[in-house]
């Protein structure tokens, strides 16, 4: 759903938010509606399941706060099913820690993409705009 936001932002081109908003509109209600049935049913087809990473760089570009709070909820939620189904304990400070070291994953992949300083700084901004406790970190 977000290929196309991908291989611009790796081109140094920002996409349509009108677009951009429409897909991840589209694509956050879909991923509701998948976290909501048991994980052994979540589908690998990533136009039905779209990546939680995707959907947190959609909401940085879109600078989308409100939806930004439902995705980090749902990385939680993702992680949690994850480790449910490994049998593995789920402990709610390793959990929000794990969760914040995913969000650290995921802006520093963002990051990546920038081909050039310049735009780098730009996306930059644009975390730091909606998730200002991620101005001290190595993004």
């Amino acid at each position: 759903m977000f290929a196309q936001m991908v291989s611009g932002l790796k081109r140094g081109i920002l996409p349509d938010n009108v677009l951009l908003g429409k897909r991840f509109e589209a694509a956050l209600v879909k991923k509701m509606g998948v976290i909501r049935t048991p994980y052994s049913f979540w589908p690998a087809d990533t136009k039905i399941n779209p990546p939680v990473k995707q959907l947190l760089w959609a909401a940085i570009l879109l600078q989308d706060k409100e939806n930004f709070c439902i995705i980090e909820a749902v990385i939680s939620s993702e992680l949690e099913e994850k480790l449910r189904a490994k049998g593995q304990p789920v402990k709610i400070l390793t959990l929000d820690a794990k969760v914040q070291e995913l969000l650290q994953d995921y802006i520093h992949e963002f990051m990546e993409f920038a081909p050039n300083n310049t735009f780098r700084a730009s996306l930059k901004r644009r975390v730091e705009n909606l998730i200002p406790d991620q101005q001290d970190s190595k993004i």
